[in-house]
């Protein structure tokens, strides 16, 4: 999978390449910054779903990220049509310790079975 570096988005050492952190911490592989605003650390992951892209990422405020400033960070490094995922789960696996965002980003031509807009698969009507 590639990652699309225009826009002032520069690559920056990783948490893995510079041996810090341990679990999936420890396993990025990637780390960008854009503009001195944002930093993002990604990973690959095989899954039941294909191969997905984990992306942490927060600014430079440690602050809250709205879900427009999201989308673009999506779109601007990973592209305009990949699907991605934020997930909340159950209290029992939270991971709140340093104040970033995680989502999950789909390789090209995947589709979520569900959503709410008229292409997609759960909202389409089937021609008969």
């Amino acid at each position: 999978m590639s990652i699309n570096l225009n826009d002032r988005w520069i690559e920056k050492p990783s948490p893995k390449s510079m041996r810090k952190g341990s679990g999936w911490f420890g396993q990025m592989n990637r780390g960008y910054t854009y503009n001195g605003e944002y930093a993002a650390i990604t990973r690959e992951i095989n899954t039941e779903w294909g191969r997905v892209i984990h992306c942490a990422f927060r600014n430079k405020n440690g602050t809250e990220i709205s879900w427009k400033e999201k989308q673009w960070l999506k779109d601007s490094l990973f592209g305009e049509d990949r699907v991605a995922i934020e997930v909340f789960p159950p209290k029992d696996r939270l991971v709140d310790a340093a104040n970033m965002y995680h989502i999950w980003i789909f390789e090209k031509g995947f589709e979520l079975p569900f959503g709410i807009h008229d292409k997609d698969k759960s909202e389409r009507k089937e021609e008969k």
